[in-house]
């Protein structure tokens, strides 16, 4: 009897430590994709910035032209240049519609530069997030471990469910939750495991998806 009471122990220590290997496994990885996809993105970032430069100093070099033109049509034109005129006021006419189409360019730039400007400083807050996570390794694997395996080859639109993002469904499927009868079965201590690990400050808290994941099941 004592030497099966000290099986039986072995193989839980064995157990846990194997458990609180592969929740370190399971945090890094995490940790290490998330970084990777912001950075991926404050790249592309960086990228769309240097394009609305770009685009911003050839919007300048095409205003000063214009700029030209107009000091030079200033003056009018003798009779023996009017054909030189109806020319120069051809190039104004043209000139003036790629001004526009110009301008609407520029607008846009800055209208894409600003959301790119907001979606980096979100990805920055989540690269932070993830850094400061007090979440540790026992945690994490416990929490993924108390939640109900999917069926085989079964995943189920996360997104159908009121107050779960793309990207939050991402972090689901992270975690090992691909089907609604997996949010349906979500326990208190469940929610709170998964309020901890997204965050509450940027996703709505996941009282009502199990309503929502029952309804769909």
């Amino acid at each position: 009897m004592f030497y099966l009471a000290l099986h039986m122990v072995l193989l839980l220590s064995v157990a846990l430590l194997i458990g609180v290997w592969v929740g370190g496994w399971v945090a890094k990885w995490h940790y290490a994709r998330e970084s990777a996809q912001c950075l991926t993105e404050l790249a592309g970032l960086r990228r769309n910035y240097q394009d609305a430069t770009a685009d911003n100093a050839y919007l300048r070099s095409k205003t000063r032209q214009l700029e030209k033109v107009l000091r030079k049509i200033g003056t009018p034109p003798a009779e023996s240049e009017y054909g030189e005129f109806l020319e120069l006021r051809k190039t104004l006419e043209k000139t003036r519609r790629e001004y526009q189409v110009l301008l609407e360019q520029y607008h846009q730039q800055e209208k894409i530069l600003a959301d790119e400007r907001r979606e980096w400083q979100r990805h920055q807050q989540a690269l932070v997030t993830i850094q400061t996570s007090p979440l540790t390794a026992e945690s994490l694997c416990a929490s993924i471990t108390d939640m109900p395996p999917p069926l085989a080859g079964r995943y189920d639109d996360l997104t159908r469910i009121q107050g779960i993002s793309q990207q939050l469904a991402s972090h689901l499927k992270a975690l090992g939750i691909v089907t609604y009868r997996q949010v349906a079965e979500f326990t208190t201590d469940d929610m709170q495991h998964i309020q901890r690990i997204i965050g509450t400050e940027r996703y709505q808290p996941p009282e009502g998806w199990v309503q929502n994941a029952r309804a769909l099941c």
